[in-house]
């Protein structure tokens, strides 16, 4: 019996031992680096499980486990360290630098490549930076400082739009200069003549990195698409482990950048009226301050109307993300949603507002096979208006408008004046149109619906062979609707009583797929000699569908659809096709990672071109030298050391389609029937732009990397530049020109970036970092040598050996003291009193482009808060202040004025004064009195956050919480007279892709800067 019971207890105590040795417990600790600062970040996994963690800000971290199981903890550029979970509840672990995985940062033209064994010159801008400007409705504004050689420049202050990118200065005269964005591999159609450009559709909280190709080593690789650089966007990925949940929301509000000069109040602008009316100023006779009584002055004042304050509001701006990302070792997923709104800063506008989702996944079907699929889909609206410069545009209105008429009609006894419906009857001013009313009933509103996918297989045949191939589509559907309806504003100048309201539908449709595979052979000889060779093949085609109808006579402002309209009165449709094929041979090698040679060569065919130049080719060669890795360099202060150097072409075939065709117009009819009328000479002989790019630089870092830089020269001469050449009059083009390659510019300049550690100690950290670019350009030939006049009111020239897009306008000679008469240079130099725009002039040296920019940021972090500053910097580059010319016009007497326009020539003497009222006739007109400096500096965002120790968190089940506040725009420091940041001067007067614009030119009350603060938390669980 005794036998029996012990054999019975025997497995009893067997299983209690292995359940106790089983028994999960929660293991705790710190995780370091080896100079024994926390690492925040560190991935810690139970292997063999999908149960994860990771560590905090101070290195925390925390995972229930079983005693026996093995934690790895991983983290990037360290070396990767797995430990036996024991007896002990704690792990502490210190992480070494992993060199190899240092060196896998940089992602290039169809592939990555190690930082170490690149020989192009690229920037990258990180995650950590791209959240000191989340939210932000565009992704491209936030590059603006971050990167050496990017100029960025925002449109204007319109939620969604986006900003003006441009990479190492301006690459054509006539095409496209917008970089090539390539999300994921799924290069994206951006079409200024279109007024097409879906990147404010991507929603930046997905982005990991932004990587700048911006020599010839890679955007070579992209041939006829990379001559304005290329910017490669990475989202986020999933890790394997435990699934990470993210949340992240914010709220704030915005305002208009505070003006730095003053417009008048009703007593200074009656005071004027009667200071010009005294004069004998004729325009001003009429006005309330020349004869109006005591009483008249006394209740016109108690009108007094901000109009700025009646116009506008503090907008609205939120933003909500949540992602989740996990996985295992074969499976990693990403997914996330997001919302984002801003109101805008017009009061009864809704203003901007974006939905997205996105799914990233990964997949190691086989050992040799990996599966990748991207997808995201968003949708944006906006009923914000359109920029004019005419009586609609809200922000002209409130400068123009005179602060003695208010927003409402008032009665004699100051009451407000009411309809028939009790509702208030808005002021018509004195332009006749109450844009406060107009706003609610002349109605534009946009859609836009933005797919994009990507589906990957990598193939690993062998150690040797590789195979990448790969599929992306963008479906891009933009609508926009434009209603004026039964009794608004604009119905009492353009409508037909019999058919009240009118209303336009726009359908814009974009479709384009991206096929490429990349068949890649590497080998290693002798243990030091290091080849690679990739073979690529890719087909790209674009369908872009365009269609619009109009109608009017609506029954009801409540039913906005054509359907119901009473009348069609226009319809249209068109579209395009194009597409481009293309192989590429990229090669490298390197000598014990010491020595590194690389090549390119690319052929591309596009449909935009005849047969005769149907195809291009484009290469790159360049060469680097990693020195710190040479014996003599061995216990030096450098990390890194290495000199680089490359040169090679590549094209820009951003033109319209058909220009080697004859090209008919059928807009016209006859007796009742479509005519075809020539409108175009086709160039059979037309090619590709093409660029030549030389680069040499310097990368390095010393005392253990805590201070790193790169110093880069660049030369690139853009040649074949399509240009209109002359033609006879009898040819039947309707410019009398033709198309042609003829032109020449060149860039050339230096690029600095520096960053380093200032303080580094286990508590505190104080970073700071920074870069620069001096840029020159100068245009070296043009169509027999004649100057070009360019720009949206032709105060621009090209002109060979002067400065691209120079301001070509007459020459302001100051006041003359005697009598207050406006001076003026003519042709030969002299002073005269006439004015003539034949004295137009170029203005050497003076050009809308700066001759140098950057930003620069400065970071402190002390146990568990942080503070980042950003700042950015423009010098050299010139506006034409048309808002200061319509401020202090002599002519606009009747509207309101700046304060400024008090400081006019009063008696003989009186110098640094504006013309005297007398002359009118020759002070209003345009000139370099109104040509000022667009020097800034701005400080560009300012974030204060605190991450809550792990310690403080544990008990609310949480793996990170964050809170921050962050402020935009905060203060600007400037001579220029309103905001130096100058992109869109008025777009219905000129935008990309019209003839002659050139960004930053002018100001003409476009959609304003804003200021803004947000407030938010962010977390993780």
């Amino acid at each position: 019996m005794k036998q029996k019971l012990t054999w019975m207890l025997t497995p009893l105590l067997v299983l209690f031992m292995t359940f106790s040795f089983a028994q999960e417990k929660t293991v705790t600790g710190v995780v370091t680096d080896q100079s024994g600062l926390p690492l925040p970040g560190v991935s810690v996994v139970v292997v063999g499980t999908t149960n994860g963690s990771q560590t905090d800000f101070d290195g925390n971290y925390a995972i229930n486990v079983n005693s026996g199981e093995k934690l790895r903890f991983s983290y990037l550029g360290q070396k990767t360290v797995t430990m036996s979970v024991g007896a002990s509840n704690t792990i502490n672990v210190q992480l070494e630098e992993d060199a190899e995985a240092l060196e896998e940062v940089v992602v290039v033209g169809y592939g990555s490549r190690s930082k170490e064994l690149s020989t192009s010159a690229i920037a990258t801008v990180s995650a950590e930076k791209i959240e000191a400007f989340v939210p932000s409705t565009s992704i491209d504004n936030i590059l603006q400082g971050q990167a050496a050689g990017v100029q960025v420049t925002a449109s204007n202050g319109r939620p969604g739009n986006t900003a003006f990118v441009q990479i190492r200065g301006v690459g054509s005269i006539n095409a496209q200069t917008t970089p090539l964005y390539v999300i994921d591999g799924v290069p994206i159609p951006i079409d200024t003549e279109r007024d097409f450009n879906p990147i404010s559709n991507l929603n930046p909280s997905d982005i990991e990195t932004f990587s700048i190709l911006k020599d010839a080593a890679t955007v070579s690789k992209y041939g006829s698409r990379g001559a304005n650089g290329v910017i490669l966007i990475t989202t986020k990925r999933g890790k394997a482990g435990d699934a990470r949940i993210k949340f992240s929301s914010s709220y704030g509000f915005g305002e208009m950048i505070p003006n730095n000069f003053d417009v008048m109040n009703t007593t200074q602008k009656l005071e004027l009226e009667r200071q010009y009316a005294a004069l004998g100023v004729g325009a001003a006779g009429s006005l309330p301050g020349a004869n109006a009584t005591p009483e008249e002055i006394a209740r016109l004042t108690s009108l007094d109307t901000d109009w700025q304050e009646a116009l506008l509001k503090n907008s609205i701006i939120q933003s909500n993300n949540l992602s989740v990302s996990g996985g295992d070792e074969k499976l990693t997923y990403y997914m996330s949603l997001g919302y984002d709104k801003n109101t805008g800063i017009i009061k009864n506008i809704d203003g901007f507002e974006r939905m997205s989702a996105r799914l990233n996944t990964n997949y190691q079907a086989k050992d040799w096979l990996n599966i990748g699929a991207n997808v995201s889909v968003s949708r944006s609206t906006t009923d914000l208006p359109r920029d004019r410069n005419n009586v609609q545009n809200p922000f002209r209105a409130m400068y123009d408008y005179n602060p003695y008429d208010p927003l409402f009609l008032t009665n004699d006894d100051g009451s407000i004046v009411t309809d028939d419906q009790g509702n208030n009857v808005y002021n018509p001013t004195r332009s006749g149109f109450p844009i406060a009313l107009a706003l609610q009933t002349e109605q534009e509103d946009t859609r836009n619906l933005l797919l994009i996918g990507n589906l990957s297989a990598g193939m690993t045949f062998s150690e040797k062979f590789s195979n990448n191939f790969s599929v992306g589509l963008i479906s891009n559907r933009y609508n926009r609707t434009t209603r004026s309806i039964s009794g608004g504003v604009l119905q009492g100048f353009i409508g037909d009583a019999n058919f009240p309201g009118t209303q336009t539908d726009n359908l814009n449709i974009d479709f384009e797929y991206n096929v490429n595979n990349v068949f890649t052979y590497s080998d290693t000889f002798n243990g030091v000699h290091n080849l690679s060779a990739s073979f690529l093949l890719e087909y790209n085609e674009n369908i872009a569908t365009d269609m619009f109808a109009s109608g009017r006579g609506f029954p009801s402002p409540s039913i906005p659809y054509l359907d119901v309209a009473a009348e069609a009165t226009s319809v249209g449709s068109t579209e395009s096709r194009r597409i481009l094929f293309s192989q590429g041979l990229f090669v490298d090698y390197d000598y014990d990672g010491r020595y590194i040679v690389s090549g390119s060569l690319r052929r591309d065919g596009s449909s935009r071109f005849g047969p005769d130049n149907k195809y291009g080719y484009f290469y790159s060669a360049s060469a680097a030298w990693n020195i710190a890795n040479e014996s003599f360099m061995e216990n030096s202060i450098f990390n890194t050391l290495k000199l680089r150097a490359s040169y090679g072409t590549s094209g820009n075939q951003n033109i319209g389609d058909f220009q080697y065709l004859n090209l008919l117009d059928f807009a016209n009819t006859y007796n009742g029937q479509t005519t075809a009328l020539p409108v175009g000479v086709g160039n059979p002989q037309i090619q590709w732009e093409s660029q030549a790019i030389f680069d040499v630089g310097v990368e390095f870092g010393l005392f253990n990397n805590r201070v790193n830089g790169v110093v880069d020269y660049f030369k690139k001469n853009s040649n074949e530049l399509l240009l209109d050449r002359p033609i006879s009059y009898t040819v039947g083009d309707e410019n009398n020109s033709i198309f042609s390659n003829i032109g020449e510019i060149q860039n050339s300049g230096i690029e600095v970036s520096l960053s380093g550690d200032v303080i580094r100690t286990q508590n505190f950290k104080w970073t700071l970092g920074g870069n620069i670019t001096f840029i020159d350009n100068e245009v070296i030939e043009l169509v027999d040598g004649e100057d070009i006049v360019t720009g949206t009111f032709s105060d621009n020239i090209l002109s060979v050996g002067e400065e691209i897009n120079s301001y070509y306008i007459v020459e302001y000679a100051g006041v003359n003291p005697a009598n207050g008469e406006p001076l003026y240079y003519d042709l030969d130099g002299n002073v005269t009193n006439e004015y003539s725009s034949a004295f137009q002039q170029l203005q050497e040296g003076k050009s809308p482009i700066a001759d140098f920019e950057g930003g620069f940021y400065t970071a402190f972090s002390y146990k568990g808060f942080g503070l980042r500053g950003d700042f950015v910097y423009k010098a050299g580059n010139y506006i034409i202040n048309n808002q200061l010319q319509e401020g202090v016009a002599i002519g606009n007497i009747d509207s309101n004025q700046r304060t400024d326009a008090f400081n006019y020539w009063k008696q003989p003497g009186d110098t640094n004064v504006l013309p005297s009222p007398l002359f009118q006739g020759t002070a209003d007109q345009t000139s370099t009195r109104f040509l000022e400096k667009g020097d800034y500096l701005r400080l560009r965002t300012m974030t204060l956050d605190y991450n809550m120790p792990r310690d403080m968190i544990d008990g609310m089940g949480l793996n990170s919480l964050r809170f921050f506040v962050a402020g935009q725009n905060l203060f600007t420091i400037t001579d220029f007279s309103g905001d130096p940041e100058v992109g869109l001067g008025s777009a219905e007067s000129g935008e990309p892709g019209d003839v002659g614009f050139v960004p930053g030119s002018f100001n003409l009350f476009s959609y304003p800067n804003t200021r803004s603060y947000t407030f938010g938390v962010e977390v993780g669980f």
